[in-house]
């Protein structure tokens, strides 16, 4: 009786502080900037979209209301998607394997986490700050559903894993943010919208030869 309320408790908890998210959102920002905002935050669920992307779209979006403070609003906006959704997949790791499509999803990014793994030796050496690092670098696959999956692969210790994973989301989030505020600034806003454009197409192109490369394999 006892392992079903510990696992009921581990199902529910997450997702009530993520309604509970949702709600403070709903109750700090003016209903027009809310509804924008929250489209950001359902785009950064759905791949390829990722931090590169969506942490300057908050920005961009939060400028004119809140100048510089905008920095660290999408900062926190993006990093407690990466930390809610890291949290939940930890704490639920055998359902989640279980349920048709997420499970197929969930075997996918293991394979993408033991390549991208492999391939960055000094990673491996420093695994916990390792973790941090492929978080806060926005490579393709990367993240905290990613990252979650590599802790667990490893068998690493499930809370360091959520530290690791919300210290890279922060600082990979801070970073992207600054970058995407001074951009908007010298260049200003045409010149960003290109600069966007830039990065999509290169995105684009990028996810491109990757499947072609894989068809070619």
């Amino acid at each position: 009786m006892r392992k079903w309320i510990v696992e009921i408790y581990h199902f529910l908890f997450p997702i009530l502080v993520a309604a509970l998210y949702i709600l403070l959102l709903y109750i700090l920002f003016p209903s027009s900037i809310f509804y924008r905002v929250g489209g950001i935050l359902v785009l950064y669920l759905i791949p390829p979209a990722g931090k590169e992307s969506m942490v300057p779209a908050a920005v961009y979006l939060l400028k004119d209301v809140y100048g510089m403070d905008s920095i660290f609003i999408a900062s926190a906006l993006i990093s407690l998607v990466d930390i809610l959704v890291a949290w939940w997949v930890s704490w639920n790791w055998e359902l989640v394997k279980k349920i048709p499509l997420i499970g197929t999803y969930i075997s996918r990014i293991e394979k993408i986490g033991k390549k991208k793994w492999r391939e960055h030796r000094i990673m491996r050496k420093f695994v916990y700050l390792g973790l941090a690092a492929f978080v806060a670098i926005p490579f393709q696959g990367s993240g905290g559903l990613t990252a979650t999956v590599i802790g667990r692969i490893l068998g690493l210790e499930k809370y360091k894993v959520l530290f690791s994973i919300a210290m890279g989301a922060i600082v990979g989030c801070m970073f992207i943010a600054v970058g995407a505020y001074f951009a908007i600034f010298t260049l200003g806003k045409g010149g960003f919208l290109a600069l966007g454009g830039i990065i999509i197409f290169i995105v684009v192109i990028g996810v491109i030869y990757k499947w072609l490369k894989g068809e070619e394999e």
